[in-house]
């Protein structure tokens, strides 16, 4: 062999078989087959293809081809594969007799590859890969070859991607990393989280490496590349964290603390300058990948090392995904906390002054920066800012009027404390940061500061309609709740859930009325238009008011004597009444038999005392408890066997609680009890004297303290017996399983939450000149009775029944303004900036609703429009709140059953849109509601307030 010559390619596995399929469908006489290669071979001697046995030699002279053509005769049936680099005329005519086609098969590695894609033509881009034909050779799968290329033509981006998938492997799910129809950047980024196939790619030759490299960063655009450019420049380990390091150095509010940080990241690609929006899209391309994997920490922890590496820490804030970044946003939040009680607007309601609206604006501001990092979901500090935030805009709402009534304090206390309550015991579990638990301790002792008179003053009138034995009004006695409330309901579950709280009770219906499958629905009374709340006997321990409610009868006793005094109480000589130690069921069953079967039965009223939140205050902290059915023994049970058995649930207590937070112990009382002592040494500071006929212990005369700190006995997690808000306002609660209209009185609900709770609030930047105007309760029971009702089996005789509780002067067929002026003596609290009844919303409903063009919307829309004064209703609600409402507090404010205010919604949207001008919308959130008044004046011709 003389002379120069191009150097033969070598002959791999998947190039042999696929020589080996054309021979095979052709010259199937002669079983040796002839490739002019390299006469070398790494792969096994023999291979099977087709069910027949194919033996391979390498033969680097004509003498070494005879040799193995001559072996080969004895196996009969077998083929024969001699690579060698002698070409055909040194072989001579005898030897090339006996090979398949009669000559030396070259290797061409463009025809090769049409045969190995099944392909007639190929694509003039795939051509122009020269690195691409040997590679395909090379890494075609060895079992099944290369899929057959889509009607014969194969184009580069079909034999590239499927390369793609091969040379970038496959994950533990077996899935590859590179699907050959849609290569992205975030499967690429996923890929360089595996060494072993990214170090695959790394010791690939060259000009594959490079070529294939660029193809890839051609699929999967800018990100692509740059994924590629830290692999080759040995990152590619780091390829996550440095695309979102990346995004951050480009983010606008960078500055010049990028400039140092954009050099270094520079030479982990190469050298190469990033443009920002392609930085930007790498960042994205990774933080959807992070949001995508089950761990991330690490890929997290390691891009905030590299910030620090690069001096760019303080970047860290700006990351929507960084651990550091929430933490960051946290502080920034407690910062605008602590920083707005720091700004009063100088005046306040009485002597307390307010956040200023712009202060509280930067803390809705901080808060939705916190919300809308990545990991808020999953931290458990987040609620808590949540509810700091709701405690501040609780501080900014004005308080309303001051009671004058027992019943409108209580009744405050159910809508509005309840939710303070239960804010604050979140908050006051506090953060492992000191600088947030610092803003939230200042927080608290606002909130404190605000609270304590209107306890003082609840007190003070508690003791005062004891000692002159005052009608309660519309406050039911707690030992008429049985018959005035609970057996006007029909088929009723009772759940006593002895020592809770009105706080306690909003966080279980809150979760109740969200409940997967099983969703409950809230009723209220419909002349009252929110909870009930029970007035109990004094002092406010187990003895007294559980068996007084129970038994029907204002006394003392145990559970004896509420087992014994129940079915009188309850009406029905059937009824059953359960206690701790008769829940419990066998191995495998949550509840006993016996109380399974007696909801299961037609028993009117089936009662079940749980004392998980009183044995609470013994045993745990019930303050960093979240309360919960599921964080209630057996209460989850009991309410799933309730409906599915079609019975109401009533959720009532006995007396409330206070928790322990380094309060002062008073000793030498003579007290036997932690919250309650005999009358024999006058009152203190906090304390108040109590003598009257509702006190069943101590001789009728007791003092208590109002004060949520002092206590007679020893430490505990918590109390009760005394006169706290918290301890007196017994909450009561009336739920369905399917929704209704009414039963007995009592109706869908609307949202109970107060206004605050759900949405920003609007700060008046001057205090109001006359008190705030409360929202509609609820509606007018007129407007309700044109509903039919749809019956709970069980309740179908009960529906007309007379509305238990007394009617409240102007209510039942009340105009809109008594039911305000009803509302407003009881009590309730009222949204921010709410004025008269002749502020300019006011004006400026009326004026909409006189107007011809709402008389023609009226009339197109026929029966489905709604009433007038619903649409007042929630347009004012609306308009008093800066044009934006969380649909809750929509609901809450303008009296709109909570399960209905979508319907409602989109029936006032019909009737008031003109010409497909909608002035009410949806926020991208889906839940907050917006008006534009703007757009409403022009429609219907009145002028905007």
């Amino acid at each position: 062999m003389t002379g120069t010559r191009a150097p033969l390619a070598a002959a791999t596995l998947p190039v042999v078989r696929t020589i080996m399929r054309k021979v095979h469908r052709g010259d199937r006489d002669r079983r040796v087959v002839g490739i002019h290669a390299r006469p070398e071979w790494n792969g096994e001697p023999c291979f099977t293809h087709d069910e027949v046995t194919v033996h391979v030699r390498a033969c680097p002279s004509a003498l070494a081809v005879r040799e193995a053509v001559v072996e080969h005769a004895a196996r009969d049936g077998d083929y024969l594969v001699v690579l060698t680099d002698v070409g055909d005329r040194d072989l001579g005519i005898g030897l090339r007799a006996h090979l398949a086609g009669g000559h030396l098969i070259a290797i061409k590695p463009w025809e090769l590859l049409k045969q190995s894609f099944d392909a007639k033509t190929l694509d003039p881009l795939l051509l122009e890969e020269g690195w691409a034909a040997s590679a395909l050779a090379a890494w075609q799968p060895a079992e099944n070859g290369w899929p057959a290329a889509p009607g014969g033509a194969l184009t580069r981006d079909f034999a590239l991607g499927r390369l793609g998938e091969v040379l970038l492997g496959s994950g533990p799910d077996g899935e590859p990393y590179l699907t050959s129809g849609h290569p992205d950047a975030v499967s690429l980024l996923r890929w360089t989280l595996d060494p072993v196939a990214m170090n695959r790619f790394t010791e690939l030759d060259a000009d594959t490496r490079k070529g294939f490299g660029r193809w890839l960063g051609e699929a999967t655009g800018t990100t692509g590349t740059w994924t590629l450019r830290a692999v080759q420049s040995g990152y590619g380990g780091d390829a996550v964290p440095l695309g979102l390091v990346a995004g951050l150095l480009a983010h606008p509010d960078a500055g010049v603390r990028a400039a140092e940080a954009r050099g270094l990241l520079r030479a982990r690609l190469g050298g190469a300058d990033l443009p920002a929006e392609e930085a930007r899209s790498w960042a994205r391309a990774a933080e959807a990948l992070v949001t995508q994997l089950d761990r991330p920490d690490s890929l997290l922890e390691r891009a905030e090392a590299l910030l620090r590496e690069f001096n760019a820490e303080a970047l860290i804030a700006l990351s929507p995904l960084l651990p550091g970044a929430y933490d960051t946003r946290l502080r920034s939040f407690a910062q605008a906390v602590s920083d707005a009680l720091s700004s009063p607007t100088g005046h306040g309601w009485g002597a307390l002054s307010v956040p200023s609206p712009a202060a509280l604006a930067r803390v809705e501001e901080a808060h939705t920066q916190l919300v809308a990092h990545e990991l808020a979901a999953q931290q458990p500090r987040t609620p808590t800012a949540r509810m700091a935030l709701r405690l501040l805009r609780w501080l900014a709402t004005p308080p309303g009027p001051a009671p004058d009534t027992l019943a409108g304090a209580l009744y405050r206390q159910v809508q509005d404390g309840a939710y303070v309550e239960w804010a604050y015991a979140d908050v006051w579990t506090g953060d492992t940061d000191d600088a947030v638990g610092a803003a939230y301790q200042r927080l608290l002792e606002a909130v404190d500061t605000r609270r304590r008179p209107d306890d003082r003053s609840l007190a003070a009138r508690f003791a005062q309609a004891v000692a002159a034995d005052e009608h309660p009004g519309r406050l039911v006695p707690i030992e008429a709740a049985m018959a005035t409330l609970v057996r006007p309901l029909g088929r009723v579950l009772l759940v006593v859930l002895d020592g809770m709280t009105a706080g306690n009770l909003a966080e279980i219906a809150a979760e109740l009325t969200q409940w997967g499958q099983q969703r409950w629905h809230e009723l209220v009374d419909a002349d009252l238009g929110h909870r009930q709340v029970l007035l109990p006997v004094l002092p406010t321990v187990t003895e007294a008011c559980r068996t007084s409610l129970l038994t029907g009868v204002a006394r003392t006793g145990g559970q004896d004597d509420e087992r014994a005094g129940f079915p009188s109480a309850a009406g029905d000589p059937r009824a059953r009444l359960f206690h701790k130690g008769d829940l419990p069921g066998p191995g495998g069953s949550q509840l006993a038999a016996e109380v399974k079967n007696a909801i299961a039965s037609d028993v009117r009223v089936v009662g079940v005392v749980l004392n998980t939140i009183d044995d609470a205050l013994d045993k745990m902290n019930p303050g960093g408890m979240a309360w919960t059915p599921g964080q209630i023994q057996y209460l989850s049970a009991l309410v799933n066997v309730a409906a599915t058995a079609g019975r109401l649930l009533v959720l009532t207590a006995d007396h409330g609680h206070v928790v322990e937070r380094g309060g002062t112990m008073i000793s030498g009382t003579g007290a036997a009890s932690a919250r309650w002592r005999p009358a024999g040494l006058p009152a203190g500071e906090g304390e108040v004297p109590v003598r009257g006929r509702r006190v069943l212990l101590g001789g009728g005369s007791v003092v208590l303290p109002w004060r949520e700190d002092i206590r007679y006995t020893g430490r505990r997690a918590g109390y009760h017996g005394g006169l706290a808000a918290a301890e007196v306002a017994v909450p009561f609660a009336v739920f369905s399983p399917a929704p209704v209209e009414q039963v007995a009185g009592w109706v869908q609900a609307p949202a109970q939450e107060p206004v605050w709770w759900h949405a920003p609030l609007a700060v008046p930047s001057a205090p109001s000149a006359s008190p705030a105007a409360p929202p509609v309760a609820a509606a007018p029971r007129a407007a309700q009775s044109r509903v039919k009702a749809r019956p709970i089996p069980g309740q179908d005789a009960i529906f007309e029944m007379a509305p238990a509780v007394e009617s409240a002067p102007g209510s039942g067929g009340t105009t809109p303004g008594e039911a305000l002026a009803t509302a407003r003596a009881d009590g309730g609290s009222s949204p921010a900036g709410t004025g008269g009844a002749a502020d300019k919303v006011s004006v400026f409903l009326d004026a909409l609703v006189a107007s011809a063009q709402y008389a023609a919307q009226r009339e197109r829309a026929g029966r489905a429009a709604p009433d007038d004064a619903r649409v007042v209703a929630v347009l004012g609600a609306l308009l008093r709140n800066g044009g934006r409402l969380h649909e809750s507090a929509l609901s809450a404010v303008a009296g709109v059953p909570a399960a209905r205010m979508r319907s409602v919604l989109t029936a006032i949207r019909r009737l008031l849109s003109v010409d497909g001008y909608d002035p009410v919308t949806y926020d991208p959130d889906g839940v907050t509601v917006l008006l534009s008044a703007g757009v409403l004046a022009e429609q219907f011709g009145v002028r905007a307030p």
